[in-house]
């Protein structure tokens, strides 16, 4: 194992305990069914305002752990096969 490997790993495991956490301090949908897939209710006021709600700002740390996580994992495989 190289440096790169090593490094990749413990970014790649903040980053999964990050997720993990970060989702499960998210509330559930309250509506359900298909809504809640396509995110349907967008004319309530959470709806218009939702960038500057606790979950809005929750699932856009999500997102950005997610992206971290998979952009890490590219880069330490790619090294991986780079460097052999």
């Amino acid at each position: 194992m190289n440096v790169f490997e090593v490094i990749g790993g413990i970014i790649m495991i903040l980053m999964s305990v990050a997720i993990s956490l970060l989702v499960l301090l998210q509330e559930g949908t309250k509506g359900g069914g298909i809504a809640a897939l396509t995110g349907g209710d967008t004319d309530s006021f959470f709806g218009k305002n939702g960038g500057l709600t606790r979950d809005a700002m929750l699932y856009k740390a999500t997102r950005f752990c997610a992206i971290v996580f998979f952009v890490v994992t590219i880069v330490v495989y790619g090294l991986n096969v780079y460097l052999g």
